[in-house]
């Protein structure tokens, strides 16, 4: 009976978690703060072993039981026989409920769990994607326990259904620098929920970035720094503490202060407000710093049919000074404006790329056959690559000074679109692999004047009719995609699991607005989406221009 119960339970949860819409990645916007580091708004409470179980029934029980992590997986353990070694943090592996099958092997001491997994959680909260219908079979090994089935030998790691995982587990960014120290960074994890604020401290403090992105942010917390203790508490005030041991004290005030930005904005995302750094129980003064923003400019950036460029503003085109008819004059079919509008990096009609400046002059910068829209880095480079050689970028200075990237997306066959992060330390791509289209990731590694990427990370695989994409946001890559004649808008959280919605018909062009995701079709119709809904904002536009970010 207890067993009837407990499938009724899952199903239920199930289907609360199948109505929830809620966004599982970035910064969110922090109210009040937990009152303990073990406070959850919901948890599972799974069932023990029964009396009574056969194998596989105790197998299944302990993978439902990963579903609890409060006081470190205390029920799942109460599966294992003494002195069983198990460790639950080792990985999460992301499964279909409808594909799991249990089978207990000819002499009864052993179970066979056989999955298809969708996704996996490494020890350090790293999200990844499996490719699809990737299959996975979990062996346990079992003996009696007076008189009780009770597990000799488990994979480490828990297991949950795709629905489950977001409930029992919280995304949260773990916030680096980029070199310059201008821009925020955000690296996703995931992490149990009861224990998301201390552990997101300490991969934090203890940690390292993903080793996709390590090379391509800073940290003001020196290697050398450890969390004293392995948690976060919080005052009578509400003020989180982090306790930091006495070295500490013998860093400068610029290193303090870019510590304290990166705990606070790293624990905005565990629903903490309020960070304070002590040391012995003393605060340490310090202060967060200015950082940029990477929000574009609330006007889109425009072509029109009848050749104006310049930002849309109601019905009329205001041009940019000294930037609109240097554009004008390239005759555009892709354009991407830096920050400060000052620089535009533009594809023309014949497929050369160039720049156009807010002086007025045009460089020429890359007239290889084949090229896709370029993109504009942090330091005003403007990167070029033609769609049939993906090795072969170039990044190239706004007045024609060009450098090779190394390590540019290795064992790809073919390069669709491709964008920089506005932080300037993550670029985007759809590439093909062996005939199937991806969307991937690197880190941009720059050393002693070399530009390189690190090691590519794929964020989507099987990205069927995949062509264009931007970055929504600085954990959101937007896809279009075009499948069955119908167009489709993906969008792929950088350390989470994405959603696919409908887009306009014809949709060609995508670009992040500032509160808002922006498409252009094939008939020249300019769409701006809201929540679920597309509004026609304009006609008769030729280029929607992509937007590095803004001063404002």
């Amino acid at each position: 009976m207890r067993r009837a119960l407990a499938l009724v339970s899952l199903a239920l949860v199930l289907a609360l978690a199948a109505c929830t819409g809620l966004p599982t990645s970035g910064y969110v916007n922090p109210g009040r703060g937990p009152q303990t580091d073990d406070t959850q708004a919901f948890a599972f409470v799974p069932d023990g072993p029964q009396d009574g179980a056969a194998p596989a029934d105790i197998v299944e029980g302990f993978l439902r039981a990963g579903s609890g992590p409060t006081d470190d997986w205390a029920t799942a353990k109460m599966f294992l026989a003494p002195g069983t070694s198990w460790d639950p943090r080792a990985r999460v592996t992301i499964d279909r409920l409808s594909d799991r099958r249990a089978a207990a092997t000819s002499d009864g001491t052993g179970v066979t769990v056989a999955l298809t997994t969708v996704a996996g959680v490494d020890a350090t909260g790293a999200y990844a994607p499996s490719a699809s219908g990737v299959s996975e079979t979990l062996s346990f090994t079992l003996a009696q326990v007076d008189g009780q089935w009770r597990i000799t030998s488990a994979p480490d790691g828990v297991v949950l259904y795709e629905e489950v995982f977001p409930t029992v587990y919280q995304s949260a960014s773990v916030a680096y620098f980029d070199p310059t120290w201008s821009f925020i960074v955000p690296d996703v994890r995931w992490f149990p929920r009861p224990l998301v604020a201390s552990r997101v401290a300490t991969a934090l403090v203890d940690g390292q970035p993903s080793p996709w992105l390590a090379g391509a942010v800073k940290s003001a917390f020196p290697d050398e720094l450890s969390l004293v203790g392995r948690s976060v508490t919080l005052s009578s005030g509400g003020v989180a503490q982090v306790q930091l041991p006495q070295a500490a004290l013998s860093l400068d005030r610029t290193t303090l202060d870019r510590m304290q930005t990166q705990l606070v904005r790293s624990l905005s995302s565990a629903g903490i407000s309020d960070v304070q750094m002590t040391v012995d129980g003393a605060p340490v003064t310090a202060s967060e710093v200015p950082v940029r923003v990477t929000r574009v400019d609330p006007a889109p950036a425009v072509l029109t049919a009848l050749g104006v460029f310049g930002s849309l503003s109601g019905d009329a085109v205001e041009p940019i000074n000294g930037l609109s008819d240097a554009v004008e004059s390239l005759l555009p079919a892709s354009v991407e404006l830096e920050a400060d509008r000052s620089l535009a990096a533009v594809r023309s009609q014949d497929g050369d790329v160039a720049s156009a400046l807010s002086d007025g002059r045009t460089f020429l910068l890359d007239d290889r056959p084949g090229l896709i829209a370029p993109s504009i880095d942090g330091e005003g480079a403007i990167w070029s690559v033609p769609s049939a050689s993906p090795t072969q970028v170039r990044v190239i200075t706004a007045e024609g000074v060009p450098r090779e990237v190394g390590n540019a997306w290795p064992d790809a066959s073919e390069i669709t679109a491709m964008q920089i992060s506005r932080d300037g330390t993550r670029v985007a791509a759809i590439v093909t692999v062996s005939g199937t289209r991806e969307v991937w990731l690197a880190g941009i590694e720059r050393e002693n004047g070399t530009v390189e990427l690190g090691a590519p990370h794929v964020l989507s695989f099987s990205q069927q009719g995949a062509f264009d994409l931007a970055w929504l946001d600085d954990t959101t890559v937007g896809v279009l995609a075009t499948v069955d004649g119908a167009s489709r808008l993906r969008e792929l959280n950088v350390g989470g699991r994405g959603t696919e919605a409908a887009a306009p018909d014809g949709a060609r062009i995508l670009a992040a607005g500032s509160t808002s995701v922006r498409v252009l079709d094939d008939q020249g119709r300019l769409y701006s989406r809201r929540g679920s809904s597309w509004t026609l904002v304009a006609s008769g536009i030729r280029v929607l221009a992509a937007q590095q970010g803004t001063t404002s």
